[in-house]
């Protein structure tokens, strides 16, 4: 009788453990467009950590560590956000013309900036269930130059940040 018990409640963890499994999986297939990528890149645990306000030579997968937002120096006023909570910024030096995605680990609002202004965000995806991605937005580069990406608003001081071309 205590062996039929044991491996009920055995077969019943199982369960709840999928199930719950199952809840997260479903989450991150929910986001607008696929995270996959950036859910495997994320997990790997070896990416390169990159202090606020320094620049990077291309787009890729990297930490950010933030800082209070207070004094984060942004290159164009952020449009919405708060005084309080972790912001950054990072300069990917190159990037060719193209439409870009940019995923978060971690809550934060995003903004690119090229020439001095804001670039459009073309779309945006957001999900509190996924584990390890949180936001993800499409941007519109018009002409290979320096970009600016701009975070605040994270409850975090590191975010994985990956900022790949969306063919």
């Amino acid at each position: 009788m205590r062996a039929v018990l044991t491996a009920g409640i055995l077969f019943s963890s199982a369960v709840v453990g999928l199930a719950g499994q199952a809840v997260g999986e479903d989450g991150c297939r929910q986001f607008a467009w696929s995270v996959e990528r950036e859910r495997e890149w994320f997990g790997d645990g070896f990416m390169a950590t990159v202090d606020s306000e320094l620049a990077l030579p291309k787009e890729g997968v990297f930490a950010l560590l933030l800082k209070p937002v207070s004094k984060v120096i942004y290159m164009v006023p952020p449009e919405r956000g708060r005084d309080d909570g972790m912001g950054g910024t990072v300069t990917l030096e190159w990037v060719s013309a193209g439409r870009y995605q940019v995923t978060s680990s971690g809550d934060a609002w995003i903004d690119a900036v090229q020439y001095d202004r804001r670039l459009p965000i073309l779309a945006s995806t957001r999900r509190p269930d996924c584990p390890g991605i949180r936001l993800s937005v499409l941007f519109e580069i018009a002409e290979s130059a320096p970009v600016t990406l701009q975070f605040g608003g994270a409850t975090e001081r590191r975010l994985n940040i990956a900022v790949l071309r969306n063919r």
